[in-house]
């Protein structure tokens, strides 16, 4: 099985609470991720922006403070140099197709759904370049 992350290609996860942020950090840097994480979609765009070697976003809330996941999308996708990075976006209920997000995976999801998930747009993304 591959390594999820290299230190060139690392995965953004954002969700408001601080728990929620540190076990799936914590999940997915025992599969090797460079894992990177934010609090809302303010913060994610910001550090989208200053970190070129995120290659994978996954959303775990579209209901945040500050800046919700809606306008995260809406604002990443009209910015070129963040636009082409894939979004995973988890959800407790169906949302169907979501302009800019790559895939949607329904919570509770099983935990190998997600981590597969994460390995083929990072893995993927790897072999590409």
């Amino acid at each position: 099985m591959p390594a999820l992350g290299t230190s060139d290609r690392k995965v953004l996860i954002v969700h408001e609470s601080r728990d929620a942020l540190s076990a799936m950090s914590n999940l997915l840097e025992k599969q090797n991720a460079w894992v990177k994480t934010a609090q809302n979609g303010w913060e994610a765009l910001n550090r989208l922006k200053v970190d070129r070697q995120i290659s994978l976003v996954v959303l775990m809330s579209l209901s945040m403070p500050v800046m919700d996941g809606w306008e995260f999308l809406r604002r990443k996708r009209s910015d070129p140099l963040i636009a082409g990075i894939p979004v995973i976006v988890i959800s407790t209920s169906s949302l169907g197709p979501l302009e800019g997000v790559t895939e949607v995976l329904t919570n509770p999801d099983p935990i190998d759904a997600f981590v597969d998930a994460v390995r083929r747009h990072v893995v993927n993304k790897g072999a590409d370049t």
